[in-house]
């Protein structure tokens, strides 16, 4: 989110004495920017990555951990910084803090290389004004502090709760405030206990288990049955998460890259699994993102009525925070049958957005946006009213919070374009990883604008994986509905299928495998060269044997040459019908068309992460076998050919880490977590992560930084 602005906002009885007025302000703001950047071009590419993190109290003396919720003094201190390299700003509770870079990157050498430091740098300076007990650590795992002697959870009140642990800055205070008069009723999120030997024996002997966990859950008498009941503002600690955003070089190019990403929203959450534990209970998840949905749904009970979701012809009323309602670009091969969830969206407003000379799709986007009442304003920004201002829009637009957000320019004299925001995934345990998979987006969104990627599906399609993403270790034991194709109708188009050589180590001989230049050349467009200079040259972590079988090559060393990828070849004419085959990327439909391509389940495929990230060029895979993202990502570094050795050599790193992951060989931090907690020497089988347990785990976590040998299988690789 960056830097958060400090104010009085309105109450929620304010806001809805003034709703119309605050809504026509936000409108006429939206119009006006829209007259002034729909035209914006050929603004730079740049990109910033976010990362939140909790502050945790170590007392090694008891063993003991638990959150310091003392944050707003710590940013205090840090506003002093005179460091411009980072930036620090609040979150919704006491022991949460944002930090980004001070400027952002491009994709040059430089950039590159830069990135892992400078997050590094950032926990440098946290660290410097925390005591020698207390420690800024990149995790989800989350020590609620102690109650006062003698007092159990149970008997704690979510008033208290609140007083205790939301941030004391205006925007979280109204945000929460206001979000629960909105609702006008009780909401209590929970979430599947891990059903370990043990389980249900504890949760039926103790109180904490009977009262707060269920007591009607245990009489099936089954353990998976159990949940774990959280307030709100105990599950807010919990979310902590690493988002990147990028600027494009005009809005049609924001809105294609906004499209292309929401697929892989899924997928990046399965990778990025690092939510386990909830409030000391080991989960039967692995993720954070629905519960969050739950956490700040301002929706009322007429509006969240299960007898209106199930009906087919109903407006789909989703949680503010939820996966995207729809696809909005202008892009030809979006069919209109891919937005097939029905979504609630503002009339009026569409119609003026229309006679202004906005699209439907966008219209429907930004419509949608003002169907929703604002639940957090600044006073001064109604007070003032300025013909330049944008901040009511902004409100508008900034308290809705799908996986991706299509961002305009904050204002029409802004240096800053039209961006896109990735939000999904879970903040990661090291600044290596953290790096990696903010390196890689930013990497494949770059892949995906340059080769025209087409990652088109139903929008059903996208929210099935969500929940699919969510499973325990989901990466291993599920398979996501993607798209078999995605090169149709994009600029590559493999006649052929061939699989090339293993990429050698840095000490074998690469004197015959180095690409041909001429050739690699030829591949690109008349504008390609001159507008694609922000990427460069990576080594391949992925190779394909004779037989067509993918296998991952664990090197972490500089590489001088790449895996020969099949045969690719720009297809200039998209209009043109072309027949499915078993070894073309073809499908038999012509482009434009508002049918159905195929069968869905032929069109969209369920497949493993492996296959997507590493590729699978089987003919079993699909009829359409795809070269896998990081190939991909690979190729279009190799046209480009600007990074120097160090840095393609990082990259290769990062994308080693990507495609272990993507494998299963890596563990993600959640399946780390539950494998530490099961094989610690306290933990009883019963689901319940004790205070030396805790205590152990996050010390473990504290000491993976410096050492990547404490994360085990999370790095062997």
């Amino acid at each position: 989110m960056g830097h958060i602005e400090a104010g009085s906002a309105l109450t929620w009885n304010e806001i809805k004495q003034s709703k119309s007025r605050l809504q026509k302000i936000g409108l006429q703001q939206l119009l006006n920017l829209w007259q002034d950047a729909k035209e914006r071009q050929n603004d730079p590419w740049l990109w910033g990555d976010e990362t939140e993190g909790l502050l945790i109290s170590f007392d090694d003396g008891n063993e003991h951990v638990e959150a310091w919720l003392h944050a707003d003094q710590l940013l205090e201190q840090l506003s002093r910084n005179i460091d411009s390299s980072c930036a620090f700003s609040p979150e919704y509770t006491l022991c949460q803090l944002e930090t980004i870079a001070g400027r952002p990157w491009t994709m040059e050498s430089n950039g590159i290389m830069n990135v892992e430091d400078n997050m590094k740098l950032r926990k440098s300076l946290i660290q410097q004004h925390l005591g020698s007990g207390t420690s800024f650590l990149t995790t989800t795992v989350c020590p609620i502090p102690a109650y006062s002697s003698g007092q159990s959870r149970e008997d704690e009140s979510s008033k208290s709760l609140v007083d205790r642990l939301l941030s004391p800055h205006s925007r979280y205070q109204a945000l929460f405030k206001n979000t629960c008069l909105r609702r006008d009723h009780d909401v209590m999120a929970n979430v599947p206990v891990y059903p370990d030997q043990n389980t249900q024996r504890y949760f039926q002997m103790t109180k904490c288990g009977t009262d707060l966990y269920g007591r009607d859950d245990i009489k099936d008498g089954s353990a998976s049955k159990l949940r774990i009941p959280l307030d709100p503002i105990v599950c807010l600690p919990h979310c902590c998460s690493l988002q990147v955003t990028m600027q494009l070089q005009d809005i049609g190019e924001a809105r294609r890259l906004h499209d292309q990403l929401i697929p892989l929203a899924p997928i990046m959450l399965a990778l990025t699994a690092a939510t386990t534990i909830w409030d000391g209970v080991l989960a039967d998840t692995d993720v954070r993102w629905n519960l969050l949905g739950g956490c700040i749904d301002d929706r009322t009970a007429d509006e969240v009525d299960d007898k209106q979701l199930q009906s087919p012809k109903s407006e789909h009323i989703r949680p503010r925070w939820s996966s995207n309602n729809m696809f909005m670009s202008e892009d030809h091969r979006l069919l209109d049958w891919y937005n097939d969830t029905r979504l609630v969206i503002d009339h009026e407003v569409k119609q003026q957005l229309l006679d202004s000379g906005m699209d439907h799709r966008l219209a429907d986007h930004f419509a949608h946006l003002f169907a929703r009442d604002p639940l957090m304003i600044f006073s001064r920004d109604v007070e003032l009213d300025r013909p330049e201002s944008t901040a009511v829009f902004q409100a508008i637009q900034g308290t809705t919070y799908p996986t991706v957000r299509f961002k305009a320019p904050p204002s029409p004299q802004s240096d800053i374009g039209w961006r896109v925001e990735f939000r999904p995934m879970e903040i990661q345990m090291t600044d290596f990883e953290n790096s990696a998979f903010a390196i890689f987006m930013t990497l494949l969104s770059r892949t995906i604008l340059h080769f025209d990627l087409n990652l088109y599906m139903p929008i059903s399609t996208v929210d099935e994986n969500m929940e699919k993403a969510h499973g325990r270790d989901s990466i291993n034991h599920q398979r996501f509905n993607f798209r078999a194709n995605p090169l149709w109708g994009s600029r590559l188009h493999p006649t052929e299928v061939k699989t090339g050589p293993e990429i050698p180590t840095a000490t074998e001989d690469t004197s015959q495998s180095d690409p041909d230049p001429d050739s690699i050349a030829d591949l690109l467009s008349p504008n390609d060269s001159e507008s694609s200079s922000t990427a460069g040259t990576l080594s391949s972590t992925t190779s394909c044997s004779s037989s067509s079988s993918c296998t991952t090559l664990s090197t972490h060393s500089p590489v001088t040459s790449t895996r020969a990828l099949p045969n690719i070849e720009l297809v200039e004419d998209h209009s043109k019908k072309r027949s499915r085959t078993t070894n073309n990327f073809c499908i038999d439909s012509p482009e434009g068309s508002n049918a159905p391509e195929s069968n869905d389940n032929e069109q969209f495929p369920p497949q493993t992460i492996a296959a997507l990230i590493n590729g699978d060029l089987s003919p079993s895979f699909c009829p359409t076998p795809f070269p896998g993202f990081i190939p991909l990502i690979q190729r279009y570094l190799d046209e480009i050919d600007t990074l120097d050795r160090p840095a393609r050599a990082k990259v290769d790193e990062y994308l080693g880490l990507i495609s272990e992951r993507a494998s299963g060989r890596a563990w993600t931090a959640a399946k780390w977590q539950r494998e530490f907690v099961m094989g610690h020497g306290e933990y009883r089988g019963d689901s319940i992560v004790g205070g030396k347990v805790m205590y152990d785990l996050l010390n473990a976590v504290k000491a993976m930084e410096d050492s990547r040998d404490v994360g085990g299988k999370m790095f062997d690789f």
